[in-house]
């Protein structure tokens, strides 16, 4: 690159303040005036103040320079500009071959195209990350730029990349005009620009040569241009005018936006029925819609909307990454985790810079208990998607799983600075302040995502357990009605609901609820729970014996973190048999404490685990082992006194 002399450095920051803009702009508006000005004086005899006019003017100037080199005006206001020096960041070495697409400028009459600008990035970073010897940074960080005017430099320190590209989008009538430049973050000046014009029908050979032009500037010594996917691309503009419409209402991630996403690729898919990325995308909005993610609805009910798209777009696009990790997430929330692993491996083979495979692929080995690997996994996506609020966020529920408190807080924090209206950072944050004690902040974060998410019923439910713990059971009982409203069968929290009528003492609720006889669906354990919470033993075990137990589940479910409260339904079995004199109950619990030993083994800190190891070792007749446990529970975090009261297991052995 040639040399910058001082005269361009200083036309160069004129231009990025935008006063070269203004200058212009002002000019026009001074001509105006003074032009209107003049007709007005003559007309009153007053032709002989024209000369102030002018001056007026004239003077203004200077202040019209001064604020412009002092602010800009962004979409979301009036901002300062940083200023050169403060920009300026530390020296780093960016990896060779890297950039960032940033999200494009509306540059639009209609803001309601917002979506096309964005999309319209999004898919060139797509063909950009297909071609050999390019590292581009991943979407959910580039995003966070969006809008905001750091300096170059400092956004390629941020992302660790050597380029970003940059650009505009007008898009009017059946035509779309796209300028564009590539700066480099080591100097922060500009080596490559260009404009491009086409008709609407044209868009996927512009996306194709912005991606080789950048490709070529970029990687010059790759010798490869941008693949792309056999089959993933649609047939025609409008289809893909609702797809992109579908992802950016997905990006979102709340339940109204997951739900017109949902509209925008069926529409999509209608007009398109060959159209794999709007299926892949239909089956990833339909399994967040779910309970354990943004929405209320059963994980069967989204499961089997899912699968359908998800191997359509495996069928019209065998090499899409995207659709085999759609497939890999549905089979995830169906319990096949095997096949899950399968299908997501898949997806990183094809792209192995596909960050939500790596996410998802990241759940299914910590359901299977490889927790170390999936942490492993959450942090090599974090070095590609270093700004995403949910891989910030699942690194923190990997520390939280660790005891490490403090990191946990501080992931959670960093994903509630890159977007402070993402529930899941805020509801992370809450885990972690109650975990100390400090219940004030707990609340005050699970109110934020409730504000963020006020129709999930699942942070209705936290909230309530909160409480709990401070001891205010009238409103936590609030809270628990709240999230019955919003999702009366939402298995999240059914356990939590049992455990809400026994802390507040209502036997006709319990009642109720062992006989089948309330609104809301309960298992077979939840039922039994409630008969033992009335003294009903005998039929508690009965009801009990009529399902299958199956302990290995009942702690992944503990640990898992899917759950707001879990009930020990494994050790209340054992408890019923040991005292109907069934040698069985006590060879539970003993294989539950090596379950629960070598969990611990693999460094997992769980308070509810280390509880229920204390409860299996009382029953087992072991007190000295069970205050020690106890005591190592209340060291990383059990702070449920409320349910200790509660817990006919902490009585012992029973001999009724």
């Amino acid at each position: 690159m040639r040399i910058r002399l001082p005269v361009r450095r200083l036309w160069d920051e004129l231009r990025r303040r935008h006063v070269v803009r203004v200058v212009i702009y002002y000019a026009v508006f001074a001509w105006v005036v003074i032009q209107v000005g003049d007709v007005l004086l003559d007309a009153f005899g007053l032709d002989h103040l024209l000369r102030f006019l002018v001056a007026g003017v004239m003077a203004a100037l200077p202040l019209v320079l001064a604020l412009s080199w002092m602010f800009d005006i962004t979409p979301t206001g009036v901002e300062r500009t940083a200023p050169l020096a403060s920009a300026a960041p530390e020296p780093f070495e960016a990896p060779s071959g890297s950039l960032a697409v940033l999200p494009f400028a509306n540059l639009s009459r209609d803001p309601d195209n917002e979506y096309f600008s964005d999309g319209l990035a999004e898919e060139i970073r797509n063909q950009l990350a297909c071609a050999p010897g390019l590292k581009v940074a991943a979407r959910s960080s580039s995003v966070v730029f969006k809008g905001r005017t750091e300096d170059a430099r400092e956004i390629g320190r941020r992302l660790n990349v050597a380029a970003i590209l940059e650009g505009g989008v007008r898009k009017q009538a059946d035509a779309v005009r796209i300028s564009l430049q590539l700066v480099n973050t080591s100097d922060g000046y500009q080596v490559w620009s260009e404009n491009y014009e086409r008709r609407l029908e044209d868009i996927f050979r512009l996306q194709r040569d912005v991606a080789a032009a950048v490709t070529d500037i970029v990687a010059p010594l790759s010798g490869s241009a941008p693949a792309a996917v056999p089959g993933a691309a649609p047939h025609g503009f409008e289809a893909y005018n609702l797809y992109l419409r579908g992802r950016h209402y997905f990006h979102k991630r709340t339940e109204t936006s997951l739900r017109r996403a949902v509209e925008y690729f069926e529409q999509a898919i209608g007009l398109d029925s060959d159209y794999a990325l709007a299926h892949s995308g239909l089956s990833d909005a339909w399994i967040l819609l779910s309970s354990r993610y943004y929405g209320n609805l059963p994980a069967e009910a989204t499961v089997s909307k899912a699968l359908p798209s998800a191997r359509r777009a495996i069928d019209l696009a065998p090499a899409l990454a995207e659709a085999h990790a759609s497939l890999g997430l549905v089979w995830e929330n169906k319990g096949d985790l095997e096949a899950a692993g399968q299908s997501l491996r898949q997806a990183l083979q094809l792209n192995p810079r596909y960050t939500m495979a790596l996410v998802w692929y990241g759940l299914v080995l910590v359901k299977q208990g490889h927790f170390r690997e999936a942490a492993q996994r959450n942090l090599e996506a974090l070095q590609l998607d270093p700004l995403s609020p949910i891989i910030n966020v699942n690194v923190g529920f990997d520390a939280l799983r660790r005891g490490d408190t403090g990191r946990a807080k501080s992931s959670f924090a960093a994903a509630v600075e890159i977007d402070p209206d993402f529930p899941v950072s805020h509801y992370g944050l809450a885990r972690a302040h109650a975990l100390v004690r400090e219940f004030d902040t707990a609340l005050r974060e699970i109110g934020e995502a409730i504000r963020c998410a006020p129709g999930r019923a699942f942070y209705h439910a936290q909230r309530s357990l909160i409480l709990l713990q401070t001891g205010d059971i009238e409103t936590a009982a609030r809270s628990v009605e709240e999230a019955c409203d919003l999702s009366p069968d939402n298995p999240f929290d059914a356990d939590l609901v049992v455990a809400h009528y026994m802390a507040r003492g209502d036997p006709e609720a319990l009642a109720r609820i062992a006989n089948g006889e309330t609104g809301r669906r309960y298992n077979a354990c939840q039922r039994a729970q409630a008969l033992v919470a009335l003294d009903n033993h005998e039929d508690a075990r009965r009801l009990y014996e009529t399902t299958t137990l199956n302990r290995e589940q009942e702690l992944m479910d503990l640990i898992t973190d899917d759950w707001v409260w879990r009930l020990p339904h494994v050790i209340n079995l054992a408890h019923l048999r040991m005292t109907a004199g069934d040698p069985r109950g006590a060879e539970e619990l003993e294989q539950l404490l090596v379950d629960l030993d070598n969990i611990a083994q693999q460094g997992v800190s769980n308070p509810l685990a280390r509880y229920w190891a204390a409860s299996a070792s009382l029953l087992l007749g072991r007190s000295s082992e069970a205050r020690n446990l106890l005591s190592e529970a209340r060291a990383v975090g059990w702070n449920h006194e409320w349910w200790e009261h509660l817990d006919w297991n902490l009585d012992g052995p029973s001999d009724h």
